[in-house]
C-alpha cells in the first residue's frame, strides 16, 4: 500500500511525503485521529517508504523489503499492539533494547505501537528516554485514537499528526469499487461515519435488516400510538447495543434528510433510500418543512454528541425528548 492508496487525510500524507523527501522525517510521531481513519495503515507506509529500496518519498510495494513489511517479516518493522487492555511494560523493555540496534536489513528500524492510549503508566514512562533521545536510525510511531490519553510526558517528546475522518465521497467511490450499486455505496458511507475500516466489513442483507428495524423506530417517533417504541429500545442503551444505537440514528438522518428534500421538492434521484421511496413520501405529506429541518438539526447535534463519548442513555432520552416534541412543529 502506497500512500496514495491510504484513505483520506491528504495533509498528512504531503506531509509525510516532503519530510521523506528532505530526510527529516521526525523520530517519534503520534498518529492520532478517529477510529477507521488509516492510522496504522499510514504508519505502516511509512515504515515501508523508510526502507523503500526503490523510492525515496513512498514505497514501491514491490522490492524485497516492501513486500517483506506487507507480510509481516521484515527484521526492522516492529507492530506492538495491547495485550488484553495493556501495552506490557515488557513489550516496551523490548522495544527499548531492539532501538538502539541498528538495523538487519533495511535504513531505518521503525516500531508502530497500536492501541497507545493503553500504554500503562510503567510502560510509557520506560518508553520516555528513548523518545526524546532516539537514535538517528530508530522511528517510533504512537497510533491513537484518543491521543488526550497519552501522558502529557509523552505527548511532549513526539510530533503529533492529526488524522480526520475519511470523507463520505471518497468511501462512496471505494465502496463502488467494490461492486455495491450507487445507491448502496452513497447509503454505505453515510452509515460508516467517516470509518473506512468499518465500511469495508458491511454486509447489505444486514444493512437492510437495520434499515427495516430503523424505519419501525422512527416511524414510531412520530405515531400517537408507539412513541415510546424507541425507548424500549434504547431507553438505556446497554453496552452491546451502543453500535446498534450509533447505526439506527445515521439510518434515521438518512430518513429525515429524504423526507426534507421531497418537502423541498428536490430531485427524487438523490434519496439516499430510493427503494424507500414510497413510504417517505408518505411520511413527507405529514411533515412541514420547519420540522424536517429541525429533526435533522437535533440528529446532527446527537450524532456529534455521540462522537464525543457522551453518556448513551442520556442521549437516547433526549433525543426522544425532542424528536417526540417536533411531532407538533
Amino acid at each position: 500500500m502506497a500512500f496514495k492508496d491510504v484513505p483520506g487525510n491528504t495533509r498528512v500524507k504531503r506531509i509525510l511525503k516532503l519530510a521523506l523527501e528532505r530526510g527529516r522525517v521526525p523520530n517519534s510521531l503520534i498518529f492520532g485521529g478517529p477510529p477507521g481513519a488509516g492510522k496504522t495503515d499510514m504508519a505502516l507506509t511509512l515504515a515501508k517508504a523508510l526502507n523503500c529500496q526503490a523510492l525515496a518519498d513512498d514505497s514501491c510495494d514491490d522490492c524485497p523489503s516492501c513486500r517483506a513489511v506487507d507480510n509481516g517479516r521484515h527484521p526492522d518493522v516492529v507492530v506492538l499492539a495491547a495485550e488484553v487492555r495493556d501495552v506490557k511494560i515488557e513489550q516496551t523493555r523490548f522495544l527499548k533494547q531492539m532501538a538502539y540496534l541498528r538495523p538487519m536489513t533495511g535504513r531505518r528500524r521503525v516500531f508502530v505501537i497500536r492501541e497507545a492510549e493503553s500504554l500503562n503508566d510503567p510502560s510509557a514512562n520506560s518508553l520516555l528516554k528513548v523518545l526524546e533521545e532516539p537514535p538517528s536510525f530508530c522511528h517510533i510511531i504512537l497510533v491513537t485514537d484518543s491521543p488526550h490519553r497519552l501522558l502529557p510526558t509523552i505527548r511532549s517528546r513526539c510530533r503529533t499528526l492529526a488524522f480526520s475522518a475519511i470523507g463520505r465521497e471518497e468511501i462512496e467511490e471505494r465502496l463502488l469499487a467494490r461492486a455495491f450499486s450507487r445507491e448502496q455505496a452513497r447509503l454505505l458511507a453515510l452509515l460508516s461515519r467517516g470509518d473506512f475500516d468499518r465500511a469495508q466489513e458491511f454486509e447489505w442483507e444486514k444493512v437492510q435488516e437495520l434499515r427495516d428495524n430503523a424505519w419501525t423506530l422512527f416511524e414510531a417517533l412520530g405515531s400517537a400510538e408507539r412513541p415510546g417504541l424507541f425507548l424500549e429500545r434504547f431507553g438505556s442503551v446497554p453496552k452491546a447495543a451502543e453500535e446498534e444505537f450509533g447505526e439506527v440514528l445515521e439510518v434515521f438522518s438518512s430518513f429525515a434528510r429524504d423526507i426534507l428534500l421531497l418537502r423541498l421538492g428536490g430531485d427524487p434521484a438523490l434519496l439516499l433510500n430510493p427503494d424507500y421511496e414510497g413510504r417517505l413520501r408518505a411520511a413527507a405529506a405529514a411533515w412541514a418543512a420547519p420540522r424536517a429541518v429541525a429533526v435533522v438539526e437535533e440528529l446532527d447535534r446527537t450524532l456529534a454528541d455521540l462522537r464525543g463519548n457522551l453518556n448513551k442513555g442520556l442521549l437516547a432520552l433526549t433525543f426522544f425528548s425532542n424528536v417526540t416534541e417536533l411531532a407538533h412543529v
